[in-house]
């Protein structure tokens, strides 16, 4: 369970190595392109490069002629890098100023050529570097993400709300839920999901669950066996037997070793049984002890090939090397709690049966940190939020821990996750607003990239999270150039230059939307022209609002376009887009854009105050 709560990615130590990859995705198409295409020309061939462009266009520290002079200077030929965007070639020509060297470029399209001295090369890939360092700083990012497990939902919400953290979750099509969060806040939920992690371990060790059953049979046999293993790892002779059995078993290819090198093993370690180097050991999955002694062989010199080293007469040489008995690895230990783990496995198995069967199930909770205990009555009416009240209030468990725990049992004892886990609750935050928006005129490229937008109490700004396969970004319309969301869109989800162009033209048309299905823009029977404020307000009710009227409306009343047209005194056709926008809005965004206005007109009125304060002396 804790896995899925990694993300994509934000713990505070793991922030530079974030930025690190998000400037290697960046730099990545650029840098190709820079070297990918260049080619050397020598001095002498230098005014055949200049006369076949000596006309076309140029721009940079210098033209054409201009460089080409500087490469006789020099000395140095001419390289060359096509496909540059536009404004990436002028950044190029700026910095080239500043480090004081020549460049021309060449073309007067989108795309154009840069031409630099081969000594320069390396200038040209700090510059490069330079300006995707500029870029990915530059690019507003406003919203991030990483997945959650289902179940973990509530926890996690309770986790940021108690932190004062606004958070929304959307389910994708593979099933796994992304948690959105503001960028600004990214510091602080690296420090959460720490904090989360630290909760789920301390609840995963310290609260147990005990049914009062009686062991069956099965239970019963499992229960001596492991108790028979657990004897074992004081008895010699059960240690002597296993390292018996692991001599005789061929199929581990056990080195062989010459007679003299075995005459000094025994000389040395007269118990010894199988003997080996430490790679060896360690590739069996065994680790040698810290106070092995180990004993000093003669043994073939090999290269990195793991072929013979010969000296110059051909002849093989020779060298030192350090063998283990296993007597000196942990494979004893480590075999028989494997065999443990496994029993233990199968106990719990047994156990869930046998608790599945009871008639009369009652559940004993402890906390073995503080020592506290519960009881549970179990029925089949039980669901996940009564076994996490149960925990608060008995345990003194946080909202977190409970929820945590809550799991837990439900994975404990086997019980039916689906009915278990069935409540409003669980999933009250996921597809709350629009998700997996589609559209007709899609473009066939993009079909395939999934757009939801999301809100949250701060502001009224919609986001979109797009995904291209396992990759997800944040675009705010509102905040964001389309040429930042296109830099984005390509450098980060991978799409391509047309895709790109399609997937932000997608993302301002969802936005556009959004905030259209919020007023209608009229002309009354009069000739005004007046906007409508449309807000649903539940599953049934909406209001609509002028600058000096308010009416509610029910969706099931009969003639509701001809009472809103009647209302407001507009055409009935504006009345029955009204009704349509608000069909389509969500109840949950409304809540939220209310809570950001009414905290924006606090601020407000609080400002007088502050401004009045100013001054005065205490």
């Amino acid at each position: 369970m804790s896995d899925e709560v990694t993300s994509a990615a934000l713990s505070s130590s793991q922030k530079a190595i974030e930025v690190t990859a998000e400037l290697i995705k960046l730099l990545a198409p650029l840098a190709k392109s820079l070297l990918e295409e260049v080619y050397h020309k020598s001095v002498d061939g230098i005014n055949n490069v200049g006369s076949k462009i000596v006309n076309a266009h140029s721009a940079g520290t210098v033209s054409n002629k201009g460089l080409i002079a500087e490469a006789q200077k020099a000395g140095s030929p001419i390289s060359t890098t096509s496909n540059f965007l536009a404004r990436d070639a002028e950044l190029v020509a700026a910095k080239a100023k500043e480090y004081k060297i020549p460049v021309a470029i060449v073309g007067n399209g989108e795309k154009q050529t840069i031409e630099f001295l081969d000594r320069d090369k390396g200038i040209i890939e700090q510059i490069t570097n330079e300006i995707m360092q500029e870029r990915l700083k530059g690019a507003p990012e406003t919203i991030k993400c990483f997945s959650v497990g289902e179940n973990n939902v509530s926890s996690m919400k309770a986790l940021f709300e108690e932190n004062g953290i606004e958070c929304q979750f959307i389910k994708g099509t593979n099933g796994k839920i992304s948690c959105i969060y503001p960028a600004e806040n990214s510091e602080q939920v690296a420090v959460l999901k720490s904090d989360y992690k630290v909760a789920h371990t301390n609840v995963e060790m310290n609260c147990k669950f005990t049914p009062d059953i009686p062991e069956n049979e099965s239970q019963i046999a499992i229960k001596s066996q492991i108790e028979q293993l657990e004897n074992s790892l004081g008895n010699s002779e059960a240690r002597g037997i296993f390292y018996a059995e692991i001599s005789a078993d061929e199929s581990i290819g056990f080195p062989e070793y010459s007679e003299k090198n075995m005459e000094r093993v025994y000389e040395e370690m007269p118990d010894a049984v199988k003997v080996a180097g430490k790679a060896f050991w360690e590739k069996q999955g065994y680790t040698v002890s810290e106070n092995a002694k180990g004993i000093e062989i003669t043994a073939p010199q090999l290269d990195d090939n793991g072929d013979p080293v010969l000296d110059g007469n051909g002849k093989q040489i020779f060298t030192s090397a350090t063998v283990y008995d296993i007597s000196e690895t942990n494979a004893f230990e480590k075999t028989i709690k494997q065999k443990i783990a496994d029993l233990e496995h199968d106990y719990d198995a047994e156990k869930i049966n046998a608790f599945s069967e009871a008639e009369n199930k009652t559940v004993f909770i402890s906390d073995e940190l503080s020592g506290k205990r519960a009881e549970i009555n179990f029925d089949s009416k039980l669901r996940k939020a009564d076994v996490a009240e149960i925990m608060r209030n008995e345990l003194g468990y946080s909202t977190v821990q409970a929820d945590i725990a809550a799991n837990k049992f439900c994975y404990d004892l086997g019980l039916n996750k689906e009915r278990y886990f069935a409540a409003p609750t669980q999933l009250d935050n996921i597809d709350a607003l629009k998700t997996n928006i589609r559209y007709e005129s899609d473009d066939l490229t993009i079909r395939d990239i999934r757009y939801d937008a999301v809100n949250f109490k701060d502001g009224e700004d919609t986001h979109l999270i797009i995904q291209n396969g396992d990759k997800a970004v944040g675009l705010t319309p509102a905040k964001m150039s389309e040429t930042e969301m296109k830099d984005i869109c390509v450098n980060q989800l991978g799409l391509t230059q047309y895709q790109a162009e399609k997937a932000v033209g997608k993302a301002i048309k969802i936005d556009k939307q959004v905030r259209s299905q919020m007023e209608e823009r009229t002309v009354d029977k009069r000739g005004i022209s007046e906007e409508l404020r449309i807000e649903r307000t539940s599953d049934n009710t909406f209001t609509v609002s002028s600058r000096n009227k308010l009416k509610v409306y029910n969706f099931s009343t009969i003639n509701i376009e001809e009472k809103i047209a009647d209302h407001f005194n507009i055409p009935k056709e504006n009345a029955r887009n009204i009704v349509e926008k608000a069909k389509k809005q969500s109840v949950l965004q409304n809540k939220i854009q209310n809570a950001a206005k009414k905290k924006k007109t606090s601020k407000t009125a609080e400002t007088p105050k502050i401004t009045a304060s100013k001054g005065l002396k205490h």
